[in-house]
């Protein structure tokens, strides 16, 4: 299999209209990107304060106990994080012009 490729910003994707969950056919992956965060946001109940994305914050006030420790009191922050994969069917450049002659001389 091929090595994927990390999808970041610039790349045009073609895909079935029935399979994107942003209605389109061609789009590109900012458009992609733009929806993710809009839908995290939509579902997500104070996103806002969680993520410090309200100026000055810092994420919510908590508690947390952990195993074998007292509890301690703190800030809790959530970071969202994905990727996009992309893997190739072929790699490009991994096939030579003389392939095919190469095939004609030495049939298997």
């Amino acid at each position: 299999m091929n090595d994927p490729v990390i999808l970041s910003g610039n790349e045009v994707i073609s895909i079935a209209k029935e399979l994107s969950f942003v209605n389109a056919n061609l789009l590109k992956f900012e458009d992609i990107d733009k929806h993710i965060g809009e839908a995290i946001k939509s579902n997500f109940p104070n996103y806002n304060v969680w993520t410090g994305e309200i100026r000055g914050g810092n994420g919510v006030s908590a508690e947390v106990l952990q195993p074998g420790k007292d509890w301690q009191t703190g800030r809790l922050k959530l970071i969202v994080s994905y990727r996009v994969e992309f893997t190739p069917d072929k790699v490009p450049g991994s096939e030579s012009p003389l392939d095919d002659l190469r095939s004609q001389l030495n049939p298997e």
